[in-house]
């Protein structure tokens, strides 16, 4: 049976053993994103795939707004900011990452 003594330099030296291997894989990660992002076809991809989420997210947001709006007596004040955003007749369609 470990003494206590033995159990808290097991606890911190596993605890610190952790903290640094992660901080390696952070870093390894890092590197391979950059390898991956010099690839202009991957750059490309995952620039449409981060364009398509986004327009999917912004327009859950504009639903959920309208839905918990509450109908008011005043007129609402006209904004020259954000008139893109009531024309949404633009779509951006998906395309895979995955080039062949």
């Amino acid at each position: 049976m470990a003494t206590l003594l033995e159990k808290i330099v097991d606890e911190r030296v596993g605890q610190t053993l952790v903290g640094s291997v992660s901080v390696a894989v952070d870093r390894i990660a890092e590197d391979i994103a950059r390898e991956a992002l010099r690839d202009e076809t991957f750059r490309q991809a995952l620039h449409e795939l981060v364009r398509v989420r986004s327009q999917k997210l912004l327009d859950q947001l504009l639903e959920n707004g309208s839905s918990n709006r509450h109908v008011s007596k005043r007129q609402p004040k006209r904004r020259k900011s954000g008139l893109w955003l009531q024309n949404r007749s633009f779509r951006i369609e998906p395309v895979s990452i995955f080039v062949s």
